[in-house]
Order: C-alpha cells, then sequence, then structure tokens
C-alpha cells in the first residue's frame, strides 16, 4: 500500500527518544532527558510581543513563499554585520525551520544518483533528508584524533564525479566541536575546485565557547568557494524559538528563487505573525542572548566536571552547541542490574532508560557507534540528578 518512500523512511532518532522518555513520564516514572536539542528557557519576551502585535494587527493571512520583506533584509543585515558577507535579500527565502530550508535545498539541487557528502558524526535527519531527494548519502567517519572533524584528506578521498553537495555543521550536532579558520581555509581550497555546493548549517553558530562571538564560516575563507556557498540559520536555538518553526537559506539568486518555487508547492509560506517575531528576534538586543549563553557555558563546566568523576566514559570538551559526545565503547560487553547485555550504543541507552530513567541518544544515530549524546539545556539541579544516575548507572554494569 505505502510508497517505497514510505516504507524506508525512519522517524526522528532524538524526537522517537524525547517521546519515550515523556512515555514514561506519564506512566509515573521519574525521567531525566539529555535527548532533545532545544534549549529550557522560554522564548525572550520581547519576541513574543512582537508576535503578539503581529496578531493583534490581523497579521494572519498568507505570506510570500519566500518569507516577508522585513525578515529577509534582517537575516541578510545580519549576516552583513556579523560575518562580513553581502547578500542582497531576494537571496534570502524563508522556512518553517533549518530542516525545511536544508530538505528543499536538497530537493532542487540534486537529481537521482547524484552524491551528497555528510561528514559523521552527523545530525541525525541530513542522510534521510539526501535519501529523499533521490541522492546518495556518502559518509566519511571523522577520528577522535582529529576531534571529529573532516579533514581536506578524507574530503578529497570522498569526493567524486557524482558529488552534488557537502553538509557542513560547525558549531557540530552531536560533538559540539568547531572548525578553526584555517581548517575551513584547508576544506575550502579542496572545494573550490569542483564545483561542488556546499550547505553550512550554522544553526549553532552564536552558541560559541571558543572566546569569539560567532563562528568561523566558509564563506569568508574564499573568494572563489562563495558562489557555492549555501547559509542555512534559524532562530530556534539562539533565541529559544524551536517551536515557531523559522528558518532561512541564503545565497546563489538561482537556487534561492527555486526553494522559494518548491516550498510554494509544499508548505506555501512560514507562518506569518511568527516571522514578526523572528525580525524582532535578530534586530533585537543581545544581553538576553548573552545571559544564556553564560548560563549554557556554567552548565557546561558544571556537566563536564561531572563526566570527568566517571572513570569509564572519555569525553571532549564541547566548543560550542549544547551537546557532548559521549565516549561509552569501554562499557560494552559488560551488563546492567536488570541483566541487558551492553553490545552498542543503543543497548546502552535502552537500558539507561529503564534502569535509571535518563534518556541519552545513541551514538549510532548520528554515524558512529561507541558514543552517546548529551544536551546540557536543563537546569542546573536536573541536570546534576540525571548525572548522578548515569554514574550510578556505569558504576553498576558488570
Amino acid at each position: 500500500m505505502l510508497s517505497e518512500r514510505a516504507k524506508n523512511l525512519k522517524p526522528s532518532a532524538t524526537l522517537a527518544l524525547n517521546a519515550k522518555a515523556q512515555e514514561l513520564a506519564k506512566a509515573g516514572r521519574d525521567v531525566i532527558s539529555f535527548a532533545v536539542g532545544e534549549p529550557d528557557w522560554d522564548t525572550f519576551d520581547y519576541i513574543k510581543k512582537a508576535a503578539h502585535d503581529a496578531l493583534d494587527a490581523g497579521f494572519t493571512k498568507y505570506t510570500p513563499a519566500s518569507g516577508i520583506s522585513d525578515l529577509k533584509s534582517a537575516v541578510v543585515d545580519k549576516i552583513k554585520s556579523e560575518l562580513g558577507l553581502s547578500y542582497e535579500s531576494n537571496q534570502c527565502m524563508v522556512a518553517l525551520g533549518a530542516k525545511q530550508a536544508i530538505f528543499n535545498a536538497l530537493q532542487v539541487l540534486c537529481n537521482p544518483g547524484d552524491e551528497v557528502i555528510v561528514p559523521a558524526p552527523y545530525w541525525v535527519s541530513y542522510p534521510t533528508m539526501i535519501e529523499l531527494a533521490d541522492a546518495k548519502p556518502v559518509i566519511p567517519v571523522c577520528p577522535k584524533e582529529t576531534q571529529f572533524k573532516l579533514t581536506p584528506d578524507l574530503l578529497k578521498r570522498t569526493l567524486t564525479a557524482k558529488t552534488k553537495a557537502i553538509i557542513l555543521n560547525s558549531p557540530n550536532n552531536p560533538t559540539g566541536q568547531v572548525y578553526s579558520i584555517q581548517e575551513l581555509k584547508n576544506i575550502a581550497a579542496v572545494l573550490e575546485l569542483t564545483g561542488v555546493w556546499v550547505i553550512s548549517d550554522d544553526i549553532y553558530d552564536k552558541m560559541i565557547f571558543t572566546g569569539e562571538s560567532i563562528a568561523p564560516h566558509i564563506a569568508q575563507q574564499s573568494e572563489k568557494l562563495r558562489n557555492q556557498v549555501l547559509l542555512v540559520n534559524s532562530v530556534s536555538k539562539t533565541y529559544s524559538m524551536t517551536g515557531w518553526r523559522l528558518g532561512s537559506i541564503v545565497g546563489d539568486k538561482r537556487v534561492i528563487d527555486a526553494c522559494s518555487n518548491y516550498q510554494s508547492q509544499s508548505a506555501s509560506c512560514a507562518v506569518g505573525f511568527a516571522q514578526k517575531g523572528a525580525v524582532a528576534a535578530l534586530n533585537g538586543p543581545n544581553d538576553q542572548v548573552g545571559k544564556a549563553m553564560a548560563e549554557l557555558a556554567n552548565r557546561k563546566r558544571a556537566a563536564m566536571e561531572a563526566l570527568h568523576g566517571i572513570s569509564s566514559l572519555d569525553v571532549l570538551d564541547p566548543m560550542g552547541a549544547f551537546y557532548i559526545w559521549v565516549n561509552i565503547s569501554k562499557l560494552f560487553g559488560k551488563t546492567s542490574p536488570s541483566r541487558k547485555e551492553i553490545h552498542n550504543s543503543t543497548d546502552f541507552s535502552t537500558a539507561l532508560l529503564e534502569d535509571q530513567g535518563v534518556a541519552v541518544v545513541p551514538g549510532i544515530e548520528f554515524g558512529t557507534e561507541g558514543f552517546i549524546r548529551m544536551s546540557y539545556t536543563l537546569a542546573m539541579k536536573k541536570m546534576l540528578d540525571g548525572l548522578g544516575r548515569l554514574k550510578k548507572f556505569v558504576e553498576s554494569l558488570e
């Protein structure tokens, strides 16, 4: 009955795990979830007020498929002020989140048989979105020795005549690692010779702990490459607007026009009054964002200290986003108190949830076995409670 596309479609692993945790919580279990990728604080008041004002003013109808002009201007102005890159507003399209922006780009760029490079560890939805565009995900696995980042040599070995695009994500979900200026220059030097499109997922670009105000961008590093780069971003993480479903894509006008036309035939447009809220977010003061980042930094320090206290785990200090990539491979072959054998990250995550009510995401969902991803966007007390349960679980394994 169903199409082959539907039969092969997997649900989002992170959303599925969060749903499982919520299901256990409804059944009366005390569950602490490190699985979902969103801040735990509310959208800032000035943003909500802008959306309320738009509703009160009757801004409730269709907008252009590519988004309202105020928001497109705010997006390109932000890119100019923060990255020093100049784009016109007609080179920007507003999508229903960064996820749809990437989905649209893949749909309009890829033909059957094309290849798209996705360095692993990767965000869980990239390969599926590529497959839904009838293209093939090609996945080079980046080792711990390179801080899980793509190198020019590995990129060269992965490129073929069929390569149409590459997806880069920095700061990275799930590892929290950030590409340096030199690393991006080296990657750009390889790509500028190829004509391959670069889809740069910048959704965590301001959530950074390197001392910089924003993560370095590959489009800054090569004048030759710039026209091949598509900049994808969102208000979801920085402004805690995950449920508002607003993202953007900026770049070559031919691609942007095609993405807009594609969206006009699928979702029509992003929600109008939500777009007004996004304008306020991008044009508003940065003091609340700064306070949120200071709180995240405190939580990261506390989480890293607790994890370093668990001798069987190996962790690399994240430089951005709000995730910690935890190596659990030393625990494979052990057995949980409920007599479940731990052979992989899925076994570990399932047993941890069932035994201690702690939800994490298995590393295999990000293309790399032997790890779990933990989000530290929890209130400090709850986060430390959850990490204490994790330690108890690890120490209980036989």
